[in-house]
Order: structure tokens, then C-alpha cells, then sequence
């Protein structure tokens, strides 16, 4: 028994109709704001206990280091009498530390950069933020808070030292070069930061980022120590713009020193760009790795 099948050609199939379009199942839209960014940042540094080690090692020496000169001026220093010399004592106790633990700020600021490096969280930051401007800008902005409240709380400390072993120094507290003495230290050891901050992101090494600023603090200020003796007109004014000269001159206030308050400030500041400049526009155009 044979079947014939007939298909008419002449229409075609129909489409079946659209139902209405169904939006995929999301959940409510997060918008990546700078804010989010800065509180990842802050998050993830204090964190990791390299830096909260750090930080108080940094404070417990800072201040064993300035009660030691108060112990050492009470015991050795005869009379400590009128304003300039109570001065002079209040910066001298509270800003004492502060060439030597430049070195440690600047450990920090490295570690605030290359610790992402080297545990190759660095590509978990930029996948979630894949416009690199606001992760570098938020890790820098937090290495110079971190940065402040630490220099603030040991500068704060070593005056509380100088009075605790002078009392009759508090009535200087408030005068013009004990305030901008205070403050330079502070915003000294934030400009430290940076620039190590800097070094280390170009460098992408801890070894290599903690080299370099130990050999800027430490070794430069000895090797034009020793081209001194030359006689040289160079080498004074070069060594007067090195960050440790500079910081000794932001430790006395508005004293009467070469360069001057502002200068040195400045200088610092163009210390400290000069790293982070280059170091923002490798960060965004670099590869991640």
C-alpha cells in the first residue's frame, strides 16, 4: 500500500509569536564609586600584619627614642631657660626620632605597593577595578594617612615626654616654631612615604623599593659627607636638598635655617612627585604581571 504526501509551497510557516521579553535575572546594579575603592585599599593594608608590625615597631621605638633625649637633656643640660631654649628642647625631644625612622616609614610605604606584587593580589584589584587611576591614587592616599596619623601620634608622644621630664616647657607648646616644627616632621615622614610608595610601584620589588630608600636616607647624606672634604662649592648646596637635610630643616620650624620652611617643603614635595609621576603612568599602562 503506498502513502503520497502532499506539502503546499506556496505559504510559508508562520512564526510563532513573540511573548514579551524577559530581562535577565539580575540583581540590583553597584556602582564602583572612588569612595568604595579608598575603603578596599584602607581594608586590605591594615590587613596585613607586615604592616601592623611595622607601625608599632615605629611608634614603640619612636617614643623610647624621645624619652631617652629628655632623660639625656635632664641629666646633661644644665639650664634650660627662656623661650628659645625650652623651644629648642620641645623640638629636639619630639622630632629627635625622625631621621631614623624615616627608614621604616619608607618600608612601609614600599610594602603598601609591592605586597600586592608579590602575593598576586595585584590582579584580583584590577579585575575588579579595571580603570587603574582610582586603585593607585586610593593605595597612595592611604599609605599618606596611614602615614600621618602614625607621625602625628609619634610627634604628639615625644612632646608629651618633654614635658613629662620638663614641665615648665608646656607653656611653649603653642609657639610659632614648636607648631611648624611639629607639623614639618609630620608632613616630612608622609613625603618619605610617598616617595618610597613611588619607587617601589616603578620597581615592583620589596628588596629593590627598600635598597633604594635606604640608599637615599642613609648612604647619600654619608657620600657627600665624605665629598665635603673636597672643598667643592657643589656638593653644600646639592647635600642641603637631600631629603635628610631637608627633614632636619623641617624639624626646626620657622627658624632661621638654610633652605628656608617653605623651600624645604617644597623641595620635599618635588621629591616625592618626581617618583609618583612616572610611577601612576606605569601603573596604568604597564602589564599587570
Amino acid at each position: 500500500m503506498t502513502t503520497t504526501l502532499l506539502i503546499d509551497g506556496s505559504r510559508a510557516p508562520e512564526p510563532a509569536a513573540a511573548g514579551p521579553r524577559r530581562r535577565p535575572a539580575t540583581g540590583p546594579a553597584h556602582r564602583l564609586s572612588f569612595g568604595g575603592v579608598l575603603r578596599s585599599e584602607r581594608i586590605k593594608l591594615l590587613s596585613l600584619r607586615s604592616i601592623r608590625i611595622t607601625l608599632l615597631c615605629t611608634v614603640l621605638a619612636g617614643l623610647a627614642l624621645s624619652a631617652m633625649m629628655a632623660l639625656i637633656w635632664k641629666l646633661e643640660v644644665v639650664e634650660i631657660d627662656g623661650p628659645a631654649a625650652l623651644q629648642s628642647y620641645l623640638l629636639t625631644v619630639s622630632t629627635f626620632a625622625s631621621p631614623f625612622l624615616a627608614l621604616v616609614i619608607g618600608v612601609l610605604g614600599v610594602f603598601a605597593i609591592t605586597s600586592e606584587y608579590s602575593s598576586g593580589m595585584i590582579l584580583s584589584s584590577l579585575a575588579a577595578v579595571p580603570t587603574r587611576r582610582p586603585v593607585f591614587l586610593a593605595k597612595a592616599i592611604v599609605t599618606a594617612a596611614l602615614t600621618a596619623v602614625t607621625a602625628l601620634v609619634l610627634v604628639l608622644g615625644g612632646l608629651v615626654c618633654a614635658i613629662a621630664f620638663l614641665p615648665a616647657a608646656a607653656g611653649e607648646l603653642a609657639s610659632l616654631p614648636v607648631l611648624t616644627g611639629a607639623l614639618g616632621t609630620v608632613a616630612y615622614l608622609v613625603l618619605i612615604a610617598l616617595l618610597a610608595f613611588g619607587i617601589a610601584a616603578l620597581l615592583r620589588s620589596t628588596a629593590g623599593g627598600i635598597a633604594v630608600i635606604a640608599g637615599i636616607t642613609f648612604v647619600l647624606p654619608i657620600a657627600f659627607q665624605m665629598l665635603g672634604f673636597t672643598g667643592w662649592e657643589w656638593v653644600s648646596v646639592v647635600s642641603a636638598y637631600l631629603p635628610a637635610s631637608l627633614g632636619s630643616s623641617l624639624a626646626v620650624g620657622t627658624g632661621a635655617v638654610d633652605p628656608s620652611f617653605g623651600i624645604a617643603l617644597l623641595a620635599m614635595a618635588v621629591w616625592a612627585a618626581a617618583a609618583l609621576i612616572p610611577a601612576g603612568i606605569a601603573f596604568q599602562r604597564r602589564d599587570a604581571r
